[in-house]
């Protein structure tokens, strides 16, 4: 979506100067000439329209990206805020069932096993924090990695655009002060951008479609080691618990 925004907001601009023609009425061969001698005429009011609106449009799509990722930095502070509150709840429940525990022990052996369970659970909830927190940092290490490498593509195109208009006006200025014919400048002009706006297009065409998958197997290998986590401590668990419901000869 962005990469069509960006070639759709930059290619108006592109063409600005053809809005110099509107100007004067078609008509004999005579207002033909003066209207291509008014090109080169206006020349520089031409290149900085055009040049103008790049950088507009540019700015307004770097306002709309600022955005994206600061509703993106938000959601991720309202999940992790999500995340800490229900560790928070888990602990004390945790806690509270271990203190129960401990009551009802009552011999040297129960009371052993009560502490070697709670050790055991403890070092099992540990190692599955440590899983699950480095499990969401990679995959949010790789979705902004990916965003990023999209987003350098796109502004490299947008650069080449620009270096190419730019270069097609640094021609039309020279062919015009070298004495070319107006009506020749403007078409290569005319030619020249409508060139670099197909390669804007071809380079951002390549990049349809190239980051949903990234992103989606970033997020099925955060899932597969969430769930490989949660496994591996219902297995701690289990076995403690085990051990436990043997010393209260449950």
């Amino acid at each position: 979506m962005l990469a069509l925004l960006l070639v759709c907001t930059l290619i108006a601009p592109a063409f600005a100067f053809a809005e110099e023609a509107s100007t004067t009425p078609r008509g004999p061969k005579a207002q033909g000439t003066a209207l291509a001698d008014r090109f080169c005429t206006n020349i520089d009011t031409i290149s900085t329209r055009i040049m103008g609106g790049i950088g507009t449009r540019e700015g307004k799509l770097k306002e709309r990206r600022d955005v994206r990722l600061e509703r993106k930095d938000i959601k991720r502070d309202t999940r992790d805020d999500k995340l800490v509150t229900n560790r928070e709840k888990w602990d004390d429940s945790r806690t509270d069932r271990h203190t129960k525990l401990e009551t009802r022990a009552s011999t040297t052996e129960q009371k052993a096993a009560v502490t070697t369970y709670k050790t055991a659970v403890e070092a099992a909830v540990k190692t599955r924090k440590a899983a699950v927190d480095a499990a969401l940092s990679a995959y949010r290490t790789g979705v902004d990695a990916a965003i990023a490498e999209n987003q350098t593509k796109i502004d490299a195109a947008a650069t080449a655009f620009k270096s190419a208009v730019d270069t097609a006006i640094a021609k039309a200025k020279a062919d015009c002060a070298g004495g070319v014919a107006p009506a020749t400048i403007r078409d290569t002009l005319k030619a020249s951008i409508k060139a670099a706006q197909e390669a804007q297009k071809t380079a951002l065409s390549g990049l349809k479609g190239t980051l949903e998958p990234k992103i989606a197997a970033l997020k099925a290998t955060r899932d597969a080691a969430v769930k490989a986590a949660l496994d591996a401590f219902k297995t701690a668990h289990t076995s403690a618990l085990t051990a436990l419901k043997a010393a209260f000869g449950v």
